[in-house]
């Protein structure tokens, strides 16, 4: 895994000390683009050097991928992330997720203002920056050439990621052999994928099939989901270990 920050995460982590200072400075809460998985952990991080406790992350349901941050004075115990939900209601075929992407970056709309794109929900939805909202519901209206009507809607309208809940054993917690059962993977296949790159462990890029897994750890199979590592159990008779994991699917 990387030690040292990239200048793109250097950059991000010099943005979210701005928002801290901000957020003191006006002693008022300050919200942060949309972040990415590790961009979360960059921030927690960042709240946590400085000594600001007060950081909630928030993707306007509770298993986003994508989400805000908030740095929130200790004064203030409502806030309001600024998310908005569109509908993307079409009685034609539904436009898949690289679609959907592709229109918004035509529109110029950058990625950080853009959260999770639900396209497998009933209609598509997108959850986003409200302040490209009235924008969007105006000129967002094609993806390809599946045209669609965007409309606001609730938040509860929002459908959680579907998972599966599975229980097993391994013979350690290294990478390789908690995620091979993960995947529901042979162990030399997932081997390869490791040191090819196509795995991450908590949103960081590793090659190391003997990495360790924790409870609470995270792993992202490019074009296969991810899986949580829900509960890290006892031993069986033959010296096993129990995990349970909740395998998240793959968002199209």
């Amino acid at each position: 895994m990387k030690n040292n920050p990239s200048e793109e995460e250097k950059l991000l982590i010099a943005r979210l000390q701005d928002a801290i200072r901000l957020a003191e400075k006006r002693n008022c809460p300050v919200y942060t683009d949309f972040l990415s998985p590790k961009e979360q952990r960059i921030a927690q991080k960042t709240a946590q050097s400085v000594g600001f406790l007060n950081f909630v992350l928030w993707g306007g349901y509770e298993s986003a991928e994508r989400k805000m941050g908030a740095f929130i004075p200790k004064r203030f115990e409502n806030i309001d992330f600024p998310i908005t939900v569109l509908s993307l209601n079409t009685r034609g075929e539904y436009p898949v997720h690289p679609e959907i992407l592709g229109a918004l970056i035509g529109l110029g709309i950058r990625r950080e203002k853009v959260g999770d794109i639900l396209a497998e929900s009933d209609p598509p939805k997108l959850i986003c920056d409200r302040g490209i909202a009235p924008f969007l519901l105006e000129n967002f209206t094609k993806a390809g050439r599946k045209a669609f009507h965007p409309r606001e809607c609730e938040l509860g309208e929002v459908p959680e990621a579907a998972y599966e809940e599975k229980t097993f054993t391994v013979p350690s917690l290294r990478l390789d052999c908690v995620a091979a059962e993960g995947f529901s993977m042979a162990r030399t296949k997932m081997t390869e994928l490791i040191k090819k790159g196509g795995i991450t462990l908590n949103w960081e890029e590793t090659d190391s099939p003997s990495a360790s897994v924790e409870q609470g750890n995270v792993i992202s199979l490019r074009g296969h989901g991810r899986v949580v590592v829900s509960e890290i159990g006892g031993h069986s008779r033959k010296d096993r270990i129990f995990i349970t994991v909740k395998r998240y699917t793959v968002r199209k």
